[in-house]
């Protein structure tokens, strides 16, 4: 999809929520019988229509709040495209409660399905989370109060770097552990790339290497360790940054999983790395460059939160805020698929400005499609 070009009459042909719902029809086949609430003929606002508004939310410049929605499904166009009939502030609060997060987990999988690997992107997921902090009212967040923040929600991620995307995704309170999902998802055969805080658990690290889980983490400053020899550096290892590499026991006394460590100079500081990966198929180097891809993860992240705008919380119940980050990771996923990339701010407010009608299909093009791709 990265390398087809994108024409006037894909984007005019184009609906978000229309391709939203295809995808959630097809999930609740998959699923089953869905819940009785939504079989009850005094039900109006149907799941279909209550969470295509929702989605419709994220995309509208112009919503702010819950308020803001609702009153937007009083226009005649929104009903038409959207929703079907005005929505209360009443029904829309409490459809949050019987909607299942795990329904839009499984669309959200049927789009990651979908999604081609980026030529010559490197093979590796990785394991990382972000924080979000909440409404001061949503104590069912608490978390702590330094820093400035209160309440917070924390989004786990697996973010596939030959996809470019994420794969898996989960909403917790903020004072989850992050290397808590990771165990439960990780698999044997595949490589997680992570920070220095899931390297923190040498038991943790033991039990994934045990499962043949392959890993390439960041080890503290101060971490500790016995050495069992050293290994020589080519030029391809010095040429990218690599002072030493060598073969170690974690662990003052020795007792963690063994592991290779490869130390690499960095800009601010040393980064000492931890794999399991073997040396005949990665060298330091190759380590040293994997690494440096974990920063996709964070651009992402920061993609999420400033474009698509989700620091406006347009529900405020576990399983509303739920709703929303999966609504937003499937946003992103399907303008991933359809333009073969994700858009910057300014193409994103183009499709903002398509969505108003106050932009044409060929001034999105323009802006969206591969011309203006060579540009930013």
């Amino acid at each position: 999809m990265a390398g087809s070009k994108l024409r006037a009459g894909d984007l005019q042909r184009w609906r978000l929520v229309e391709r939203f719902h295809q995808e959630l029809a097809a999930a609740r086949t998959v699923r089953g019988a869905a819940d009785d609430t939504w079989a009850d003929p005094r039900r109006q606002l149907q799941v279909a229509q209550y969470l295509g508004l929702f989605l419709f939310g994220l995309f509208n410049p112009v919503v702010q709040n819950m308020r803001g929605l609702c009153a937007a499904s009083g226009l005649a166009r929104v009903q038409r495209a959207i929703c079907g009939r005005p929505v209360s502030l009443g029904s829309f609060s409490e459809a949050q409660a019987v909607v299942e997060p795990e329904l839009l987990e499984a669309v959200f999988a049927r789009l990651v399905g979908q999604t081609p690997a980026v030529p010559g992107a490197p093979a590796g997921v990785v394991i990382d989370s972000t924080v979000w902090p909440v409404l001061p009212r949503m104590s069912w967040a608490f978390w702590r109060r330094q820093h400035g923040l209160g309440n917070a929600v924390r989004l786990h991620v697996e973010f596939d770097l030959a996809r470019g995307s994420v794969r898996r995704a989960a909403l917790t309170p903020a004072k989850t552990c992050e290397r808590k999902p990771w165990r439960r998802w990780a698999q044997p055969g595949a490589c997680y790339i992570g920070d220095r805080y899931y390297s923190y658990d040498y038991g943790l690290l033991g039990e994934l290497q045990a499962r043949g889980v392959d890993f390439v983490v960041r080890l503290r400053a101060d971490a500790q360790w016995v050495e069992e020899g050293a290994v020589a550096l080519s030029a391809a290892d010095r040429a990218a940054h690599v002072t030493w590499a060598g073969v170690v026991r974690l662990g003052k006394a020795g007792a963690g999983p063994r592991v290779r460590v490869v130390q690499v100079l960095g800009e601010e500081e040393t980064v000492l790395l931890a794999t399991t990966l073997a040396a005949e198929t990665s060298p330091p180097e190759l380590l040293a460059l994997l690494y440096r891809h974990r920063w996709q993860v964070e651009l992402f992240f920061r993609w999420l939160k400033c474009i698509l705008g989700c620091r406006a919380w347009l529900a405020e119940s576990p399983r509303g805020v739920a709703l929303q980050c999966y609504l937003a990771l499937i946003a992103a996923q399907l303008l991933l698929l359809h333009t073969g990339r994700r858009p910057t701010k300014r193409q994103l407010e183009a499709i903002q400005f398509y969505v108003l009608g106050w932009c044409s299909v060929a001034e999105l093009v323009a802006r969206v499609g591969p011309a203006a791709a060579k540009k930013t």
